[in-house]
């Protein structure tokens, strides 16, 4: 079986712990790819501006999975977007509000354009999430913003908890308040990504599938968290970090090296040499 698509988680996947990658060993891959016709796209829960930013010189040949697959573009045309209905935006933010306030959690909103964070967030905690949006903007009374006034379509709402908090606990209890229609998926980082019921970085690469005419069996993918856990099973071709979560390994069909130790690129060099029992 031939494969045709590529997608990779990025944090703890693609990019190792200093947030890069080998762009020049990428660089040469990347134009095999292309000449072999075999997409390539990044699959992550961050903002589609922050990956277009990691892959500039490659950025108009290939495709972006964001949010995890709430937002989905095919090279750089906006192929879908999930959002969150205005209503349910307004109860899962007076649900925050009441219980889950800064400093106990940072609250994130994540649109189409752009992010959003309270105008009250320190500063260093502010740059600290520019690393995930690069589009990130304070609003005034966050929890209390109307969604129409935006001017966007918010797709996601990350919630940070800090490292103080017994995290086991609190989750269960937060997500037990959510509404019917939204569900949440734990991204890393004490971070639990709130959106439509549904939408996964699976249902994104179908929407890749569906413009390109790609079966699952002929797409590889890349992870190493609980979000990537769904993209990971529904292909024989799935790989887990070393450096993945327990579950994760434990359900991916394949494990391959740690980020730090390029395990992605590993892959693909096997995938470009013949070397790989596809």
């Amino acid at each position: 079986m031939t494969i045709k698509l590529i997608a990779v988680d990025m944090d703890g996947t693609f990019l190792n712990d200093e947030n890069d990658y080998n762009r020049a060993r990428f660089a040469q891959q990347f134009r095999q790819l292309s000449a072999k016709g075999i997409h390539f796209a990044a699959a992550s829960g961050s903002q589609f501006q922050r990956l277009v930013d990691q892959f500039l010189p490659f950025k108009d040949q290939m495709d972006f999975i964001s949010d995890n697959g709430a937002i989905v573009h095919a090279r750089d045309a906006l192929l879908f977007a999930s959002e969150i209905p205005h209503q349910l935006v307004n109860q899962t933010l007076a649900v925050l509000k009441q219980h889950y306030p800064q400093p106990m959690a940072l609250t994130t909103l994540s649109g189409v354009n752009r992010a959003y964070v309270d105008s009250e967030t320190p500063e260093p905690i502010f740059q600290l999430i520019k690393r995930y949006y690069n589009s990130l903007i304070r609003l005034d009374h966050l929890f209390d913003v109307d969604p129409a006034t935006l001017d966007d379509q918010l797709v996601k709402i990350a919630v940070s908890f800090d490292q103080t908090i017994n995290t086991e606990a609190v989750i269960p209890e937060m997500i037990n308040q959510l509404q019917p229609g939204l569900s949440a998926m734990n991204s890393g980082f004490n971070t639990e990504d709130i959106g439509v019921s549904g939408v996964s970085k699976e249902t994104g690469l179908q929407h890749l599938q569906e413009r390109y005419g790609i079966q699952n069996d002929e797409i590889m993918t890349f992870g190493d968290n609980e979000n990537d856990l769904d993209m990971l099973t529904m292909t024989p071709h799935g790989y887990a970090m070393a450096n993945a979560h327990a579950d994760v390994l434990a359900k991916a069909p394949h494990r391959t090296d740690s980020n730090n130790d390029e395990g992605v690129l590993n892959v693909i060099d096997r995938l470009l040499s013949g070397s790989l029992d596809v």
